[in-house]
């Protein structure tokens, strides 16, 4: 699945409330506004795998659509497993609000119980272990609120064919046919799926078949009619886990990926072939990559990427299949600024870590999530270079320190088996797709390139089409470098937190001391963390040290709360660097004075370690512990076109912390040749500008709005338009209120442009702004941006609670899932009690008990919004 764009990712569908990780066109279920458990729980919240009682072999599903617009289908099931360790009386399987209507097994007598979660058959006589057993199922789906996302044809989306879609992770396939559904058990599949006359079936696998045939229906008055159909069969032979089954029907236009290694296309929605290449057309390059980096060739059929309406998250990896969002195909205007490659590589790499290694329980999501993650960012260092590849790293960390704080007890680390549901695992503020590629880029630097992707490659040569514990990972790493891993697994997988630390340098009489402290909270539960800190020193010019004008390095050697480190320095260093390569994800105070920062801006050794000197000087207050000469070497790389783009954002950064606001608002007109650099100058004059407040100088105000605002009109660059309307919105400049306007009335790529009018609407806070977003969450806008309208609506609420609980209210049972969700929270955040009925309401109406546990977490935050205590009636 895919998160964040800097941190990638893929998608999930749980449940109604299973939130959508803050990332734009991210979609993993990161953020979770609900805490995975209490601190102190009256029963053990841990979950397990449950017990595989039977080995699940082959299914084969034959499903029939009659009518895409009507979300129904009927079905049957052919399911072959093996009873393992023992006789096997009863057969108890997910079968999730399915309609099932006979069970049957050849050479038994059966008997089933259908309860709306579960199927159990009993067999008589009991099946032998060891002996195949082959069940048939016949069931009818009727509309699932989860797992099968059907989109019919609506006045709302004029000329936009029916459509459906499958999403089963992490246990929602159960929705639409009956399995073992959790990721301890693989089998192999096919499915043979007939449909109306020209749409288009995608599931997993190879196509073996493809039909097209008359069929008949009785009608009402006697008569016969007779509709034609087309039926698909697609075979998957080699066994994947249940929740990676997918089933895609709809009507495409359907692009061939040139210089792929295997035949890879791209099902994009109607009218879009050509913008494919564009936004696709390094995939073949991926897959090459990957296959030579791994030592693993791609190990399925073919390669498709499926385009589809109403997707919950980013991307889901499909074995052979990915299922991707809406937008994830780029308009021409917008390839100056979005780049998919992020998450098209993530998804790709699921075909290995996922898909032919798959984790055996959601504990363990991080060896999926993580493992894609840091292939993602490695597909940038090949595309891009280091620099792009560290770049990346650094933007992670940054993400995970300023959310990986909790403490144990009360938290748990990125792999726990401390979670109520199986999505809470996702959430973490450990987080699997950043801390999982953390740790495996903190593998690779201590172990360098060669050891590293040996015993990555062992690790899959050793697991290949099975599933997988951290365990595993460890023990190829240990067995291939001859290392210990136990501490270092211990620490950054399964603890949660990462460490800060300062770290202060000292010179005198030819020595140069580093003294590094651990200051965050240090306790039994707590205890400091244990690594080496790797430190690189530039001699100053003309210093005569032990290799004359060549950097010093060394580790500091932290083994509890503070470790010291001496250098040899006949003169003052010139500059210090602290994790260049960024070895150890921490947060690093380097105690610098200001000329040692300027130096490591201009003269660090690596990209991590110029950031860190612009980070630095960043904490220097312009005009008072800040020098005009440390202000100037922050314009001057802003300036530079030559300077890498990341460093050039972090001096803008710096100089906002500084408060040098009049060489800000310079920069902002005069370093105008790339977007980012763009993007982040606007984002600062807004800050300026709100900063002040109502103690702003007019003058000033009219410039910076003046300048914002022609950037939300005309700026080449939609991150920066959206950015400047953001702007807009956060400094209150109703006098611009026609850019809002236009902005929520302007198509763009991914919407961009009404997403950033909504969050200004949000800034503004008014009835006005209430009574647009309420526009917007209307059918007929964008998943995503209706979504968001519904989450203004719930934060606007204020201004107006009847019409915010009236709309919200009716959105519980909207056909897309993201309405739905955003809805329940949106109830929540009005803190009116009257929302405790219709979450009630809708909690009595759930189908499927995923959809009756989110309606009564709401109800549950709802009470704890209002004061009730927990089980108020």
């Amino acid at each position: 699945m895919h998160r964040h764009p800097a941190l990638l990712a893929s998608a999930v569908v749980l449940s109604l409330a299973s939130p959508a990780y803050a990332g734009g066109d991210g979609g993993c279920i990161c953020g979770s506004p609900f805490h995975t458990t209490p601190q102190h729980p009256s029963h053990d919240v841990r979950s397990y795998p449950p017990d595989v009682p039977a080995d699940f072999r082959h299914m084969r599903l034959e499903v029939v659509i009659e009518d895409m617009n009507t979300p129904a289908f009927s079905a049957r099931q052919t399911l072959t497993f093996v009873p393992v360790g023992d006789t096997l009386g009863t057969l108890q399987i997910d079968a999730k609000a399915l309609a099932v209507e006979s069970v049957s097994a050849a050479g038994y007598e059966t008997t089933f119980e259908a309860d709306g979660s579960h199927l159990r058959v009993t067999f008589d006589p009991p099946a032998p272990a060891g002996q195949e057993v082959t069940l048939v199922t016949s069931y009818r789906v009727e509309n699932p609120p989860l797992g099968l996302l059907w989109t019919p044809e609506s006045p709302a989306w004029p000329g936009r064919p029916a459509q459906l879609h499958t999403q089963g992770q992490t246990e929602t396939n159960s929705y639409w046919f009956p399995c073992h559904d959790y990721p301890n058990d693989r089998l192999t599949t096919e499915l043979v799926v007939t449909v109306p006359r020209d749409f288009m079936v995608s599931s997993n696998g190879r196509l073996v078949s493809h039909t097209k045939a008359i069929r008949t229906r009785d009608r009402a008055d006697g008569s016969t009619e007779l509709l034609p159909y087309e039926t698909f069969h697609w075979s998957q032979e080699q066994p994947h886990v249940p929740y990676l089954v997918s089933l895609v029907v709809g009507k495409f236009d359907v692009v061939d990926l040139a210089r792929s290694p295997v035949p890879a296309k791209v099902y994009a929605p109607l009218g879009r072939a050509a913008d494919v290449p564009a936004t696709f057309g390094r995939t073949g390059a991926m897959i090459e990559y990957f296959a030579k980096v791994l030592d693993e060739p791609y190990p399925w059929a073919r390669y498709d990427q499926v385009v589809v309406w109403n997707f919950g998250w980013g991307g889901m990896e499909n074995t052979s299949a990915t299922t991707l969002h809406e937008n994830v195909v780029l308009t021409p205007g917008s390839l100056l600024d979005h780049d998919q490659d992020g998450l098209i590589a993530h998804e790709l790499a699921h075909q290995w870590f996922g898909d032919l290694l798959t984790c055996n329980s959601w504990e363990h999501i991080w060896l999926n999530e993580g493992i894609t993650t840091f292939m993602n960012t490695l597909w940038f260092e090949e595309r891009d270079g280091r620099d792009a590849y560290l770049a990346r790293v650094r933007e992670t960390y940054d993400t995970l320190i300023l959310n990986d704080r909790p403490e144990a007890p009360a938290a748990q680390g990125m792999a726990s088996k401390v979670y109520r549901e199986a999505w809470e695992t996702f959430s973490r503020p450990a987080n699997p797709y950043g801390k999982g590629a953390s740790v495996m880029h903190m593998l690779r630097t201590q172990l360098g390139d060669e050891v590293f992707f040996k015993a990555l490659a062992t690790y899959i040569d050793r697991h290949r089409l099975s599933t997988v514990e951290t365990s595993d990972l460890r023990r190829a790493f240990e067995d291939v470098s001859g290392e210990t891993f136990e501490q270092f697994f211990a620490q950054w997988v399964f603890r949660p937190g990462v460490p800060a630390i300062t770290v202060t340098p000292a010179w005198a009489d030819g020595t140069l001391t580093l003294t590094v402290e651990q200051t965050q909270n240090i306790d039994p539960d707590n205890p400091a963390f244990e690594f080496d800190l790797p430190v690189v020193v530039g001699p100053a010019a003309g210093a005569d040290n032990t290799s004359a004008g060549v950097p010093l390095s060394g580790a500091v050697q932290v083994r509890g709360r503070t470790a010291t480190l001496t250098l040899p320095a006949a003169t003052p260093p010139a500059w210090i660097a602290i994790d260049p390569d960024l070895a150890v994800l921490c947060r690093v105070d380097l105690r610098l004075d200001e000329p040692g920062a300027m130096a490591l801006l201009t003269s660090g050794p690596t990209l991590p370690a110029r950031i860190q000197g612009a980070r630095v000087l960043g904490t220097f207050a312009h005009g008072s512990s800040g020098s005009v000469a440390g202000t100037q070497a922050l314009v001057r790389v802003v300036q530079s076109a030559s300077q890498p783009t990341p460093l050039r954002v972090e001096c803008v950064r710096a100089l906002l912390a500084r408060r040098a606001d009049i060489d800000l608002r310079s920069v902002a007109t005069s370093a105008v040749d790339h977007w980012e650099v763009r993007e982040a100058t606007t984002s600062a004059l807004a800050d300026i500008l709100s900063r002040a407040g109502d103690d702003a100088d007019p003058a000033m105000r009219e410039r910076i709005l003046g300048q914002l605002a022609e950037r939300a009109a005309i700026d080449k660059s939609l991150l920066v338009r959206a950015e400047a309307i953001r702007g807009l919105g956060k400094c209150q400049a109703l006098e611009h209120e026609n850019l809002l306007v236009k902005a929520l009335e302007t198509n763009s790529q991914g919407d961009l442009l009404r997403n950033a009018a909504l969050d200004a609407l949000v800034s503004i806070d008014s009835r006005w702004a209430l009574r647009r977003a309420g526009e917007l969450a209307k059918p007929g806008h964008d998943s995503r941006t209706r979504a968001q309208a519904i989450k203004a609506v719930g934060t606007l609420a204020k201004h107006d609670v009847p019409f915010a609980l009236e709309l919200a209210s009716s959105m519980l049972g909207d056909v897309e899932m993201r309405s739905r969700r955003a809805a329940g929270e949106a109830l929540v955040a009005i803190g009116d009690p009257r929302g405790l009925d219709v979450l009630s309401a809708r909690a009595a109406a759930a189908r499927g008990p995923d959809d009756r546990r989110t309606a009564q977490r709401w109800i549950e935050d709802l009470r704890t919004k209002l004061g009730q205590p927990a089980g108020t009636p």
